[in-house]
Order: structure tokens, then sequence, then C-alpha cells
């Protein structure tokens, strides 16, 4: 066996087998001998590899280069630092000699027949047409390329193509690196995105390409690499489009190979979607008359749609010998998801009384083919059904006959008790989906999510992947309607694969409308989701392409973001396009105008909003279409139309714009909080009437706007008012003398909808504030819950909405001399796994608490019996806002014994905190408030409405290791008798002299 030391040469000539190599590097690491010989190899390395270049630099220079193997077989590590030399020796040569370096020839990279990536590198060099072959498994593809061109190309300073060399060596870590470093330019930028696709990441792939394009619409490698972010997307026909672009460029190879891929996405697509449509419109519905309509190989390609026309079939059938036809499929179908429980079910039924069960079978095939029951008929069907024992009819028909599909929850039970009773996974989790729906409907998301996620979890253990996708559509709708992003996008990703899977085309076509509208409220203020957008609503129009409303609804959903943008020229644009698709359909009204969507109406009284925006009749053809709408809205939209055409007015004819927007407000008031339309009717209105009496100069009149607005009384003296709408902004003051100044800024056109929160209060207003004591701030969303409004050195706190006690309320509860307070801490709680939450840091104090609930016992059960006494609480966990209304915010806790884990706003204002405890919300970004114009992050009104004295929070992430102390100094003064925001004003104040460089102090705030 060869000794390590005499394997330094062939070390250095690279000749090692990569085992060996290995070893060797360990041995160089401990033996000071093979170390000295290396620094003399690596010498000589680097005057080898220097001699051509100054040979090329001088005439001079003769003699025979010295024979040594290739560079390039040789280790990363020598030839690193032989580049390192190399620099070294070149600039000092052309110091002396004064010779300016000669253009240096292109690096011609050696690159195999095939390549194995599937993304363009945007680096000439590397982007040579190869075909596409890479083997479906082992490690991650990479190519064979040698260590000298990345030694040459870094000695030249070419870091871009040091990058482009590592992408194809598989190695983006690598390549970030040397892209980050590299001059800006599109190219770089494409590769950039490149890495983002081959780490997983298509979104941001796709976002950052859209941004190369905007800049350079035939760049080649973006267009291609845009393609595959597409595809995996799960974006095949709009995939299909970008690969005809790249095609339409007629770059050798790269052309045909493009269209090739065109062909066969778009081509796979529109087989899928014919064989699933006759399935669902042709062969389906007979087969209850033809045992055969479904072969057993359809039945495998399409388990979910073929089980749901196995069920039908059965229920329809009027004879036992058409049900025994239905064996096969149904034995198929065991095969395929597992089980036998629809062989059971075949052969159960086939043994009915036929004579009982045959007339009612009759009546629900009619139910099924499209004829509808009213209430009365609906209810002896079922009625007759139960009679008869036909358990199976009966479940159908309560789904059947329900409005909508959303099951009355009356019948809740007993659909749960018929499908249990039945012993068939596919029908309990079936009416674990209805049970959960008929609770979102109801608007009561925190009991549904419990229900959605045990069954969810239920899932994996099955091969179920229809009924898996269902659940988690009414999950994410849940998540979406109460603003939880992020946890309606993570459900949707984990389940969208199931119904690729079982080629559930009708579930696969509301996933793409789910992801569209999540990425369409998820744009941020930068504007980033606009491509993703757009690239789910082309999906979905290109899946249908004869459907005139699913593209209307498209440029719908664009217009909608774009005025988040307050970008009002390109969502005319949008609305006009929806206009006019709706204008062509088939059944449009003669006078061309339909009843439009009230996000239709949104956008439209937006666009025409300024009066020289459209014309006259612009305007009298929305008010006809806002009438229209009026005929078939329930109470929540009337106010949200009240609002639409006030909006429009306003103005145009201030009476007459007031007067809708008052109506608007009186509406909501009268209905029954949370109605998500009313709510946002009603902020939406006194934003726009507050904005309207700042422009006209009306302070008084802001100010009760204002009080209005927060349902209490504002301040006379030492507060701050802010509303701000659509990029305009009023701001009032008064002062320790009462006196109300104020300032109107108008909306810049182009300016984005970002706030600077530290801008927001002209220096002006802060001087006429200068000798208050502590400053309360009344402010409308977005700006409510916006950190430093006001200086780190100034108390503040902002009061809020809705039923809070008076400031100070609980003061006597903690004066000097009182009684200790009672002080509970929740923290360490154990969420469900399946909500995918980051663990929070351990919490720590250096004062043990009274109470303190950790780990499994920090349920909300236990939470709300210890809180009711407290008198300052902390609370470590994730806060989750929820837009239906500030009852239904929560913190996530651990669960109960019922699945509950939501510590919601309602939970606590039905058990009120009589001890009007000071509560601090330390779980990072606490206080971040939603992105949403007309609602802002509302746990600290529910706790306040439910007695809290107030609410401190922050908006940064918290540093773990100081939080404790500076939360223990807030508690000691407050227990001194400081009021909360003088309090923290000075706790923070204190830290900061100690830690002048610390940002995370001055994101916490007051709620009052």
């Amino acid at each position: 066996m060869t000794a390590p030391h005499d394997q330094l040469a062939a070390y250095v000539d690279g000749e090692l087998p990569a085992a060996e190599a290995e070893a060797f590097e360990l041995h160089l690491a401990g033996c000071a001998a093979c170390r000295g010989a290396l620094h003399d190899a690596l010498q000589l390395v680097a005057i080898e590899a220097g001699a051509p270049a100054r040979a090329q630099r001088s005439p001079a220079a003769v003699g025979a280069p010295i024979h040594r193997r290739p560079l390039a077989r040789r280790p990363a590590v020598l030839v690193a630092a032989a580049a390192v030399i190399l620099v070294g020796i070149a600039a000092g040569v052309r110091r002396m000699l004064r010779v300016p370096d000669a253009p240096p020839a292109p690096i011609a990279l050696a690159l195999a027949p095939d390549r194995a990536i599937e993304g363009r590198v945007s680096y000439p060099a590397a982007d040579r047409h190869r075909p596409y072959r890479v083997a479906r498994a082992g490690a991650a593809p990479a190519e064979r390329i040698g260590f000298e061109p990345l030694a040459e190309l870094e000695h030249r300073g070419d870091l871009h193509g040091v990058a482009a060399v590592s992408l194809l060596r598989g190695d983006p870590v690598r390549a970030t690196d040397y892209l980050d470093r590299a001059a800006p330019s599109l190219d770089v930028a494409a590769d950039r995105a490149l890495v983002l696709l081959a780490e997983g990441h298509p979104r941001d792939a796709l976002i950052a390409l859209d941004r190369v394009l905007d800049a350079a619409p035939r760049h080649p490698q973006a267009l291609w690499n845009r393609a595959l972010a597409l595809r995996d997307l799960g974006l095949p026909l709009v995939a299909a489009e970008a690969f005809d672009a790249v095609a339409a460029l007629h770059e050798p190879g790269w052309a045909d190979e493009a269209a090739a891929r065109a062909r066969q996405l778009a081509g796979d697509v529109r087989e899928r979607r014919a064989a699933f449509r006759r399935l669902a419109v042709d062969d389906g519905p007979r087969l209850a008359t033809a045992g055969d309509a479904i072969t057993p190989g359809t039945a495998r390609r399409f388990p979910g749609m073929a089980r749901l026309w196995l069920y039908d079939g059965v229920r329809a059938a009027t004879t036992a010998a058409a049900v025994r036809a239905l064996a096969p499929l149904a034995h198929a179908l065991d095969e395929v998801q597992g089980g036998d429980a629809l062989t059971a079910y075949v052969e159960r039924i086939a043994r009915a009384d036929f004579a009982v069960r045959a007339p009612l079978a009759r009546r629900y095939a009619e139910v099924v083919a499209g004829n509808p029951l009213d209430d009365a008929g609906a209810a002896r069907l079922r009625s007759a059904l139960r009679a008869a024992h036909a358990d199976d009819i009966l479940l159908g028909a309560i789904f059947r006959l329900a409005p909508g599909r959303h099951v009355d929850g009356s019948l809740i039970p007993e659909l749960r008790r018929l499908a249990d009773a039945s012993a068939d996974p596919w029908l309990h989790l079936f009416a674990l989906e209805r049970a959960a729906d008929t609770l979102i409907q109801a608007g009561d998301h925190a009991a549904a999510e419990p229900i959605a996620l045990a069954a969810l979890t239920a899932c994996e253990a099955t091969r179920l992947d229809y009924r898996c996708a269902a659940l988690a559509l009414t999950l994410a709708e849940s998540y979406f309607l109460t603003n939880r992003l992020s946890d309606a996008q993570r459900v949707l990703d984990a389940h969208v694969g199931r119904t690729r899977r079982g080629g559930e085309w009708y579930l696969e076509q509301r996933f793409l409308v789910q992801f569209a509208e999540i990425a369409m409220l998820s744009d941020d203020v930068a504007g980033s989701t606009l491509p993703v957008v757009r690239a789910y609503v082309r999906e979905r129009t290109l899946g249908e392409p004869e459907r005139c409303d699913v593209a209307a609804w498209g440029s719908e959903l664009i217009a909608m973001l774009r005025v988040n943008r307050l970008d009002l020229a390109a969502a005319r644009t949008e609305l006009a396009r929806a206009g006019a698709i709706l204008a062509a359909c088939p059944d449009a009204a003669p006078d061309g105008e339909l009843s439009r969507s009230g996000e239709n109406l949104f956008v439209t009284a937006h666009v025409l909003r300024d009066p020289g925006a459209g014309s006259a009749e612009d305007v009298a053809r929305a008010r006809r279409q806002i009438a229209h709408a009026r005929d078939s809205a329930g109470p929540g939209m009337q106010a949200m139309l009240d609002h639409i055409e006030g909006r429009l007015m306003l103005d145009r004819d201030r009476a007459a714009g007031t007067a809708l927007l008052e109506r608007a407000i009186a509406r909501a008031d009268a209905l029954t909080r949370g109605e998500a339309n009313a709510s946002r009717a009603r902020a939406y209105a006194y934003s726009l009437l507050a904005l309207d009496a700042g422009r006209a100069g009306e302070w008084d009149r802001v100010w009760e706007l204002l009080g209005r607005a927060a349902r209490s009384s504002v301040p006379g003296r030492c507060t701050v008012g802010v509303a701000v709408e659509d990029g305009a902004r009023v701001v009032v003051a008064r002062g320790p003398d009462g006196t109300s100044h104020g300032a109107f800024t108008a909306a810049v056109p182009g300016a984005g909808p970002a706030i600077d929160a530290q801008h927001l209060i002209s220096p002006a207003l802060r001087d006429a504030l200068r000798d208050c004591p502590e400053i309360d701030v009344v402010a409308r969303p977005p700006v409510q819950g916006l950190a430093e409004l006001l200086p780190a050195d100034v108390a503040w706190s902002y009061r809020l909405d809705e039923t809070a006690p008076e400031p100070h309320a609980g003061a006597a509860a903690t004066a000097p001399g009182a009684p200790r307070s009672l002080r509970v801490v929740i923290a360490n709680a154990q969420p469900p796994a399946a909500l995918g939450l980051a663990p929070l840091s351990p919490w720590r104090s250096t004062e043990a608490p009274d109470v303190r609930l950790e780990g499994a016992e920090a349920t909300p059960s236990r939470a709300l019996a210890e809180l009711a006494g407290a008198t300052f609480v902390e609370i470590h966990s994730h806060g989750v806002m929820d837009a239906s209304g500030a009852g239904a915010s929560f913190l996530t806790l651990s669960p109960d014994s019922d699945g509950r884990y939501a510590l919601t706003a309602a939970a606590i204002r039905r058990q009120p905190l009589r001890g009007h405890p000071v509560v601090i919300l330390a779980a990072c970004h606490a206080a971040s408030t939603a992105t949403y114009r007309h609602e802002a992050w509302s746990l600290p009104a529910a706790l306040l409405a439910a007695g809290a004295r107030a609410v401190i929070a922050s908006t940064d992430i918290i540093d773990d290791d100081a939080a404790g102390a500076l939360f223990d100094d807030v508690r000691g003064r407050i227990e001194r008798g400081a009021s909360p925001a003088i309090a923290l004003r000075d706790a923070r104040r204190a830290l900061l002299d100690r830690a002048p460089g610390a940002a995370w102090p001055r994101g916490l705030m007051v709620f009052h």
C-alpha cells in the first residue's frame, strides 16, 4: 500500500481517486513535511500556469514550456491557491514592464455532448445548445468541467464566468457568491433567477425573470428559464406559450427543443382535459343504467371523479342487476385507492329490497340530472329516505339538495353519523369536509380549522387524493377569507400535487383560482407578485378558453392588484378588457351591460373617481351597474355598494357622495359585527370622509369622524389623528392647549402605496406636541399599528377602536402600596405541527412569574382560566390576524382535548379580564399591521375590549437575550405608578443608553 507521503505528486497532478484524495487531505492537515512540499508544488504550478501569459506579453520570452500534466486535473484547492499566486506575479510584471494587457482570448469551455442542467446560463461560452439528458436518479445534475477554466476566469476577474461554470457544475452556492460580486447586468440578473429555479423556488424565479424581460423582452435565456419556472409552478399551458416564444427566436438547437417542449406540454393538457370531460360529462351520468360506461382504465386514470360517479350510479340504480354491473368498477377503484369499501358497498346494496328502493333511486337520479327540489320537496325526500333506511341515498341527497352545496348545520350531525356508519374512509373525510365548510359559511373559522386539520392529518395514511385535495381547498378558503394568506398558500402547495396525480381537472382549476387570489392579496408595496398573478390567471383562462366569465375574472383580478398599487391607468386598461370580454359573451344583455362583480365595481369606482378620469356616460353606466348589483345583494354587500357609489361621486358631487358614504356606515353599524363586506365598507367610508374633510381644511370634522370611526371619544389635548387612503393623507394634532392643527397631502401619481411612518407627521405638527407629557394616536388602518410614528424618546400610544376601557382604569390595582400584582406568563406552546409554524425562542426572565403555562399545558382553556384575574400578562406565541373581525383574531397555543389551539379574541371577550392587566405580546412581529387598507391587526383591540388596561407589542424581531430584562423593567415602572407609554419610553431609553445600536426596542409600541 502506498504511504501517504508518497502520494503528494499524484495528488498535485489530480491522479488520486476521490476517496484517496480525501484521505490524503486529512493526512495533510497533520503532516508539516507534506505541507512544506505542497507549498513548493504550488509555486511550481503558479509559475507553470503563468508562463503562457508572460510569453504573450513579452516577445523576448522564449523556451519550451515545462512538461507537466494538464492543470484541469488538479484538485480545486491547488488551483485556487495557484490562482492567488498568479495574480500577484502578473501584477508585478505589469508594473515593471509597463506593457498594457492584450485582450484575453475567450475561454473555451470543454462542454460534454449532452447538457446536464435543464436551465440556460446567460454566459455565452456556457450556453451552446446540446441535448438535455440527465439520469433520473442519483446526485443532483452537474457537468464534469475541470478546475482550469475556473482558475483562468478568476484570474481574469470574470466573476460572471466563474458563476456560470459553477452553475454547470451543480454548485449554486458558489454561483451565488460570484453573482453577488459580479458587475450588475441583465445576464447576471437572469442567472440569479436560474439559481432560484435550481434551488426549488419557481415563484421567486418567475418574479426575477419577469424583471429581466421587462427590460429585454427577447432575452433568450430568461425566456427559456421562465418557461421552466412556469412548468414547475404547475402551469403547463402558460409554460408552453413561453417555450413558443423561445422557438420564435430561431436559435439553432434551442428553437427546436423549445417547440418540442411546447407541443408536449400543451398536448398533454388538452388530451387530459378531453378525457376528463368525457368522464365527467358523458360517461359518468350513464353509469346507473350502463354499468360499463366507465372502464377500469378510465377509473385508474381519474379515480376521484370515477368514484364520485360510482356512488351516484349505485344510488340511482333501480335494480339489483344494475348495481351488480358496477362491481368491476368498484373493484378497480379499491385496487387504486386501497381497501375494499366500494366492493363491500356494491355487494350490500345489491341485496336491498328494490321494491322499496327503486322509486327513491329514481327520484335521486332526477336530482342528480339537474332537476332541483324546493325546500319542502327536499324535506319530503329526506324523510322518505329515512323511513326506507336508504342511508346511502340519504347521505348523497343531504349534499345534493343543499343550496350551493353548503349543508345546513342542522343536518351535519346526521351526515357524519351516516358517513361513519358506512365504514368508508372516503365518506368519513367527506363528512368532515362538509362539517368544516358549514362552520366556515357561518363565520366560525376557529371551530372549522381543527376539524379540517385533523382530517388532513388522517389523509396522510390514505390514497384518496381527490378527497384530501378537496379538504385542502376548504381549509385554504377559510384561511383566505380571514387573510391568513401564508397559511392558505402552505396548505395549497402541500396538496396541489394530489390533483395532478389523480388527473382531477376541476379541482386543479379551483386550485389555480385560489393561487391567483392569494398572490393578488399578497402583493407587497414593491409589487412583486404581479407576474405570479398573471401566470395563474393565464393558465386558468387557457384551460377553458370558451368561458368568457373566466377571462373577465382574470382581468378584474389584475385590475384589483393594480388598484392596490395605485396604478389606476393600468387598472383602467384591465377593466376595459374585462368589460369587452363580457360584452362579447353569448348571453350578454342587448345593451352590452351585465351585472358586475363587487370587485369589478370597486375597481371601477377607483379608476373613475377623479372627475377627469371618465366621461359622464362612463359614470352613469357605473351607477346603473351598481343599481343592478343591488337587486341581488345581501345586507353587507348593500353597505359595500353604498361605499362604492359614494367613492365614485365624492369628488363630483360632495353632498351626494357624503350621503352615500354615511349611509354605508349606517348600514354597516346596523349589522352584526364581523360581517366582512360591512366592515370593509365602514372602514373605507370613514377614511374617505376624513380625507375629504382634511382636503377642505375642516380639522374639527376630521376629529369628529376619527372619533366616530373608533366608537370612542377623542382626547381634547395631546392627540394625533391620521387617515390615509390611496396615497392621500390627513394628519391632525392637538397640543397641550387643545388647539387643532392639521395638514392634508394629496396623492402623488405613481408614488405607490408605501407609507413612511417616520415622516408621516410633519415637523410643524410635532412642534405643536412638543410639551405633551404623553401622546395618544388615533389612526385609521393601515396606519394603525405602524411603529416609529413618533420618536423613541416620546411617550406615545395608539388609542384603539371599539370598547376599550378608559386608560389607566386598572391603576388602583397597581398603585404604590397596593398588593403585589398577579403575573401570568404563557410561553413555549406547542401548536399543531400541521400549521408549519417556526418555533419561538425559549422564554427568559430575571424574575419568576406567579403563574407559568408552558408546553402542553399552555392551552386556550387553561390560559382563559389564568388570565381572568391577572394584572400583568406576558404571552410568547404566534399571533394571527383574522380579517373577519376583531373577535376572530387569535394566539396559537397548544391544543385542548377537542383539538382547538386558538386563543381567540372572541373567547377572551366571553371571559373578561377582571384584573385589567397590562399585556405584553412578546412574539416577534406581534403588532404587525395587516397589509390590507381596511383592517389593522386586531389582537390588541380585542384584548383591550376584554378589559386589558394596555397592550405592548412589537413589529420587529425581538432580541430574546435582552427582552426579559426590558419587559421586567417596564413591569416594575408600571407597578410603581407610571403609565404604560411612559414606562416603555423610560425602559427603552435606559436600554438604548446601554446599547445604542439596538434596533428592536424601537419597534415596541403601546395600545390602549
